[in-house]
């Protein structure tokens, strides 16, 4: 169980300005450990009443394509804030090691019928394309499994995405419904 965040601190370290109030925070485990420490790790985001702020791992990108992971010190203005949303990747290394072994079974059959190499070499071809039949279901088994969900925060200047694993459940539906809220005030003020 987590420490009680103590709001001051939080205004003095991570705030840029101490007006600012803490309504809420998404992975208080690293925030405690980035206080105590003062060392970024995993990714965590703070919530106040003017921005959000974005500390640690996260995936940045300027234009929604291309995502790096870096340790990164963000922070997006509540007004330069556009939405949120949730983005799923997959390994795409694990996908492409599945059609290789997928293609290389029959190929093995194939070179064994036409060259007949079998006769030479103490391995047996049909028992070889079965081994790499079954090695491509895996690599696409664990291509199916092995997905990151990220939760998306769009802003003016890109987007920084926080990983879902690294984040409480209960935090990370806190912050999305005060992002939300905020969202549909902003709306609706401009109607």
């Amino acid at each position: 169980m987590a420490q009680p965040i103590n709001e001051e601190q939080v205004q003095g370290e991570i705030f840029l300005d101490r007006n600012e109030q803490l309504l809420c925070t998404a992975g208080s485990d690293q925030l405690a450990r980035f206080l105590e420490k003062g060392k970024l790790g995993k990714c965590f985001a703070v919530l106040s009443d003017r921005a959000i702020y974005c500390k640690g791992t996260c995936r940045v990108s300027r234009d929604r394509r291309r995502y790096t992971t870096k340790k990164t010190d963000f922070r997006i203005d509540l007004e330069e804030f556009h939405g949120l949303k949730y983005l799923r990747q997959k390994q795409p290394v694990l996908l492409s090691l599945a059609f290789f072994f997928l293609l290389l079974g029959p190929v093995l059959l194939l070179l064994d019928k036409l060259v007949n190499f079998s006769d030479g070499i103490v391995l047996n071809p049909t028992l070889d394309a079965a081994i790499c039949i079954l090695l491509a279901g895996v690599f696409f088994l664990l291509y199916n499994i092995h997905q990151k969900t990220m939760l998306e925060l769009l802003h003016t200047n890109g987007a920084i995405c926080l990983d879902e694993r690294a984040l409480p459940e209960k935090e990370e539906r806190l912050l999305i419904r005060y992002l939300r809220a905020y969202l549909n005030s902003r709306d609706s003020g401009l109607e």
